[in-house]
C-alpha cells in the first residue's frame, strides 16, 4: 500500500457536519486534480442537530473529535484548520427593489450603479432583520452574495444603466444571508476539538461545485441535494448560479414515520430506511423486545405520504427559483436522495423524462480520482468533497480583517471581496458616496431666459492603503480602507445687482423684480422676472441690459451700484442744456444739465421708497399711464404708487 503523504499546502481538511452523521475527508489538490488521502464518518448518538442546525453543541463536537482523531491516526500528522459549511436552512435569501433619483441629464456611471446595488443590498437586510426581530434583540446576518435581476431607468426595464441619462435609476436585487448565530455555532464546535476554521461556505455551493462546474452552468439545471434535516436546491442558467433555496423537510421526516408505525428507536428506524434500497425483507427488534420481519412494500406504504410530500415541496421550490419554468435536467445528491421513489416522483412532477432526474455520485466528479474505490463513494458522499473543492480554489479568502476609516472589522468573506461588499457588510450608508449637484437658479431677464448654475459636488473619495481606489477594488486581509464622503454643491445664488455689469455710474437703472423695484441687494429666486432698464448718458435713450451681454451673462456677482443718489452728467455736445420743473407726488422737482429729459430720469432727482410697495408699480403723467421714454415737459405732474 502506498505511503500516504499529507502537505498543509495542497491538501484540505474538510468536514460536512450534517444533521445525522459527521464526515470528515482530506483531499490533495495538487495539479487541478484532486485525490482522498483519508476520510472518516461517524453517526450522532443522539439528536444533537436538527434540520440543519446545531443544538448541542458539546455532543456536535464529541462526534467532530472522534472523526478527526480517527483521521490523524491514518495520516499520522495533527490536523490544525478544517473548511466546514452551513446548511441550507440558515440561508436567507431577499429580493427587493429599490430607486435612486438623479439630478436630470447626468450620466450615469458605473459608481452609481454599484452605489446603487449597495443600497439594494442594504435593504434587503433591513427587510430580512425587520422579519427576524425577537423582541428586543434582532439578528445579525451575512451577505454572502447577490445578483441584480434587472435594472430600471425611469421605471423602464433597461439591461445596462451604464451611459443612460434620466430622472430615476432602479434595481431588483437578489441577496444571500447567513445568520451570525450559525457561525458562532459552528466555530464553537471547532473550539472544542482545536480546529481553526479555513473556509466557510454554504452545502449548495459546494455540491454545486463539483456536480456542476462552470462548464455546464450555461445549462438550466438544478440540483437537489437531500439530507437528513433539509433538502438544498441550486439552480444553475447563463453561466453562474442564479438562486439557492432550501426545503425544511427531507430524510428526517420519512424516518419519524417508521419510528411511529413499527415502534423503534430512532436508530433502528434509520437502519431501516437505508435497507430499502437492497429490496429485501428487514428484520427488526421494536422497543418491546419482539422480532418482527417486514417487506420493503410495506415499508414502502407507510413512508409513501412523507415521500409524496417531499417530492412535493422539492418541485415547488425548484419552480419558484426558476421562474415557474421546469430546468432540463435535475441532479440529486445527498443520502436522502436514495430513497425510492423519490427521484421518479420529482421527474413526473416536473414534467420530465426520468432519465433527466438522476442521482449523482462520487464518479460523476470530473477530477477526482479513485472515486469508485473508497468508501463514501455514493451521493452521501459529494457534498464534503464539494466543500474541500471550494476551500482549495478559494484558500485564504474566508476570514479577513480590514480597517475602515479607522475602526477594525472582521468581514466573512465566500468570495473576492470588493470595496463595495466590504461597505455592504459594515452597514455604511451608500448614500454618502454620491454627492448631490447644487440647484441651477432659472428666471427671466429683461425677457429671455436667464441661468445660473449650482455648484458642482465634490464626489466621495476611497483609498486602500493610502492608493486611490473605487468601489470595485479588491481587498485583501489586513488592508486599511478610508471614506470621505461626498460633499454636495452649493445651491445656485443670485441678487439683482450680479447683473448690473455694465452700467456705468453715469448710469441710474430701475430694476423691476417681478414688476416691482428692487434695491441691488434683493435676492433672486426660481421663476422670478426681472427687468433693468437704464438710461444712457451719450444718447439720451433709455435701454434694457441684455442677457447677451457679455458683461452680464457671468454668474459672478457684479458690482453693486448707488441706485439712489443723484447725479449731475456734464452736458455734452449738442443742443444747450435747459432746466425743468416737474411734480413727483406732490413734491416738486428741478432737472437740469441736459438737453432734454425723459421719465425714467425722475429717478435720479426722486427717492423712491420700495419698502412701501405692495404690487405692480403704476406711473401716471397729467393723469395718464405713462411710459418710462416719454419726453417730460416744464410743469408736469409725475404719480408713482402701487
Amino acid at each position: 500500500m502506498a505511503k500516504i503523504t499529507f502537505d498543509e499546502n495542497n491538501a484540505v481538511f474538510a468536514l460536512d457536519i450534517g444533521t445525522r452523521t459527521v464526515i470528515g475527508t482530506v483531499v490533495s489538490t495538487a495539479g487541478g486534480h484532486m485525490k482522498v488521502l483519508a476520510q472518516a464518518m461517524v453517526e450522532h448518538q443522539s439528536r444533537a442537530m436538527l434540520d440543519g442546525q446545531i443544538h448541542d453543541i458539546p455532543r456536535v463536537a464529541e462526534a467532530v473529535q472522534r472523526v478527526k482523531a480517527e483521521l490523524e491516526k491514518k495520516l499520522k500528522t495533527p490536523l490544525k484548520k478544517v473548511a466546514i459549511a452551513a446548511a441550507g436552512r440558515s440561508l436567507k435569501t431577499r429580493r427587493c427593489r429599490v430607486d435612486q433619483e438623479l439630478i436630470e441629464d447626468l450620466e450615469i456611471d458605473p459608481m452609481m450603479i454599484h452605489t446603487l446595488e449597495l443600497l439594494g443590498v442594504q435593504r434587503a437586510q433591513e427587510l430580512l432583520e425587520q422579519e427576524t426581530r425577537q423582541g428586543e434583540e434582532k439578528e445579525k446576518f451575512f451577505c454572502v452574495g447577490h445578483s441584480v435581476v434587472g435594472y430600471y431607468l425611469n421605471d423602464y426595464p433597461i439591461a445596462n444603466l451604464e451611459g443612460h441619462r434620466g430622472k430615476k435609476i432602479g434595481a431588483e436585487v437578489l441577496a444571500t444571508f447567513l445568520p451570525a448565530s450559525v457561525v458562532n455555532s459552528l466555530h464553537a464546535v471547532l473550539a472544542r476539538v482545536g480546529l481553526e476554521p479555513l473556509y466557510l461556505t454554504l452545502e449548495p455551493i459546494a455540491a454545486s461545485e463539483v456536480i456542476i462546474p462552470e462548464q455546464l452552468r450555461l445549462l438550466n439545471l438544478a440540483l437537489v441535494d437531500v439530507g437528513a434535516g433539509t433538502s438544498d436546491i441550486a439552480i444553475s442558467r447563463d453561466g453562474t448560479i442564479t438562486a439557492y433555496g432550501m426545503v425544511p423537510t427531507a430524510g428526517d421526516e420519512i424516518t419519524e414515520l417508521i419510528v411511529e408505525a413499527l415502534m423503534v428507536d430512532f436508530m433502528t428506524a434509520e437502519q431501516i430506511k437505508r435497507s430499502l434500497c437492497r429490496g429485501r425483507d428487514i428484520r427488526y427488534q421494536d422497543v418491546l423486545g419482539m422480532e418482527v420481519t417486514v417487506t420493503c412494500e410495506e415499508i414502502m406504504q407507510i413512508i409513501e405520504p412523507a415521500v409524496e410530500n417531499l417530492a412535493n415541496e422539492i418541485v415547488r421550490h425548484i419552480l419558484e427559483l426558476n421562474g415557474q419554468v421546469p430546468p432540463k435536467s435535475v441532479m440529486c445528491v445527498g443520502g436522502g436522495s436514495q430513497v425510492p421513489s423519490l427521484v421518479d416522483r420529482i421527474a413526473q412532477k416536473l414534467g420530465l423524462l426520468q432519465q433527466r432526474v438522476v442521482i449523482r455520485n462520487r464518479s460523476n466528479i470530473n477530477n477526482l480520482a479513485d472515486a469508485r474505490k473508497k468508501d463514501l463513494a455514493g451521493p452521501e458522499g459529494v457534498t464534503v468533497v464539494g466543500i474541500a473543492a471550494v476551500a482549495a480554489k478559494k484558500r485564504g479568502q474566508n476570514f479577513i480583517t480590514v480597517t475602515v476609516n479607522g475602526q477594525p472589522f472582521t468581514l466573512f468573506n465566500t468570495q473576492q471581496l470588493t470595496v463595495l461588499q466590504a461597505l455592504g457588510l459594515l452597514d455604511f450608508n451608500p448614500r454618502e458616496l454620491l454627492g448631490r449637484n447644487g440647484k441651477d437658479l432659472h428666471f427671466t431677464l429683461n425677457g429671455k431666459p436667464k441661468t445660473v448654475y449650482g455648484e458642482l459636488a465634490k464626489p466621495a473619495v476611497i483609498t486602500v492603503n493610502g492608493r486611490p481606489a473605487n468601489l470595485k477594488t479588491v481587498i485583501q486581509d489586513g488592508d486599511i480602507i478610508r471614506v470621505e464622503k461626498a460633499v454636495n454643491g452649493k445651491d445656485a445664488v443670485a441678487k439683482v445687482g450680479d447683473f448690473l455689469e455694465n452700467v456705468t455710474m453715469n448710469s441710474h437703472p430701475l430694476c423691476l423684480l417681478n414688476g416691482k423695484p428692487a434695491d441691488l441687494e434683493q435676492p433672486v429666486s426660481s421663476g422670478d422676472v426681472l427687468e433693468i432698464i437704464i438710461s444712457p448718458s451719450e444718447d439720451n435713450r433709455p435701454e434694457a441690459i441684455s442677457p447677451e451681454d457679455d458683461s452680464a451673462k457671468g454668474d459672478l456677482p457684479g458690482t453693486p451700484l448707488s441706485g439712489t443718489s443723484a447725479a449731475n452728467p456734464s452736458p455734452g455736445p449738442g443742443p444747450a442744456v435747459q432746466a425743468i420743473a416737474v411734480i413727483v407726488n406732490g413734491q416738486s422737482i428741478i432737472m437740469e444739465g441736459k438737453n432734454e429729459y425723459i421719465l425714467i430720469d425722475i429717478f435720479n432727482y426722486y427717492d423712491l421708497d420700495i419698502t412701501q410697495s405692495k404690487g405692480m408699480v403704476s406711473i401716471k403723467r397729467n393723469g395718464h399711464d405713462a411710459e418710462y421714454t416719454e419726453v417730460l415737459q416744464d410743469g408736469d405732474v409725475i404719480e408713482i404708487s402701487w
